[in-house]
């Protein structure tokens, strides 16, 4: 059965996320030196954040999973600044989808995990997830690992290089001996479609309905874009799906633009995939959408919310 949200404005951050009630960046700035070092003073004390500063961004976000999650990262240099309280939007939406499975271990794939290793780190680090995280370009595979050292979370998370930016599941799967079962897999898709003239040119968003993120755009093209954009980069997921049943039981991803959730949708039905659920994610200025797929026939059966 296929089910979509109703009215985005019903729904705010997931009620369990820690950043719903705003961070005191005052008393932060006064704990962390290097994310004081990029906050403004103003005159009736408190400090202002520019969010429009990627290094501002870049230190903000490090500042943030250190305070809350004990986490150690650093991230590649160009590489994406990840906004936390989105990432942790889709943790807590995975969290809900594994609730009723009752599970003593829960198994993860993080398609394209980047520099940071966010999804990975929060999964593991908030819930003991044994996680998986894939990724294509050397230099993120480097920081990735490091990040996982740093924050001893080795017996619980792998970095695996893909040797094929084509492959999704593929590669792993066919050099995996011992054929474990996944019990999900997310993914943030690369969102431009990089055979358009200019890939960031297009508006993807109604300025009278949805104001303008406040947030620089952070990340190397090779992160933001790809052949057809998040909508090609999706299909080739589910595609791979199609041949991975008994591998991973709850197929997720993100999606960045509203119109492409029907194509999706649509993608999925032409390939008679019939348990779908779908979710919006709210933070600030910004709207993400996320859809989950299932060939087993109990999964999915009750529409789970983020908000």
């Amino acid at each position: 059965m296929v089910k979509t949200k109703g009215n985005a404005k019903k729904f705010g951050m997931h009620p369990r996320n820690v950043l719903r009630q705003p961070p005191d960046y005052t008393k932060l700035a006064i704990k962390y030196k290097d994310f004081r070092k990029e906050c403004e003073l103003e005159l009736n004390g408190k400090v202002s954040v520019n969010f429009r500063n990627e290094n501002t961004l870049r230190e903000l976000t490090k500042m943030l999973l250190k305070e809350y999650f004990d986490l150690n990262v650093d991230f590649a240099p160009g590489s994406l600044v990840p906004t936390l309280a989105l990432r942790l939007n889709y943790i807590l939406w995975l969290e809900d989808l594994m609730e009723p499975l009752k599970l003593k271990e829960i198994k993860g794939i993080d398609i394209g995990c980047g520099s940071s290793c966010i999804y990975s780190l929060l999964g593991a680090k908030k819930n003991g997830w044994h996680m998986l995280a894939l990724e294509s370009k050397l230099q993120n595979i480097e920081y990735a690992r490091e990040n996982v050292k740093k924050s001893q979370l080795e017996d619980l998370i792998e970095v695996y290089a893909q040797p094929e930016k084509t492959s999704i599941f593929k590669s792993y799967f066919e050099k995996d001996q011992q054929e474990l079962q996944y019990h999900f897999c997310l993914c943030n898709p690369p969102f431009f479609d990089s055979n358009l003239s200019n890939p960031f040119g297009g508006n993807t968003r109604n300025p009278e309905r949805r104001p303008a993120p406040n947030n620089a755009r952070t990340g190397s093209q090779e992160e933001l874009t790809c052949v057809g954009g998040e909508v090609r980069f999706v299909q080739r997921i589910i595609d791979e799906s199609l041949e991975n049943k008994l591998r991973v039981r709850i197929f997720t991803t993100m999606l960045g633009v509203k119109a492409n959730l029907p194509r999706i949708l649509d993608y999925l039905k032409e390939r008679q995939v019939a348990n779908v659920t779908t979710t919006e994610f709210h933070q600030g200025h910004t709207t993400r959408w996320a859809v989950a797929w299932s060939f087993h026939a109990e999964l999915l059966s009750q529409e789970r919310s983020c908000s």
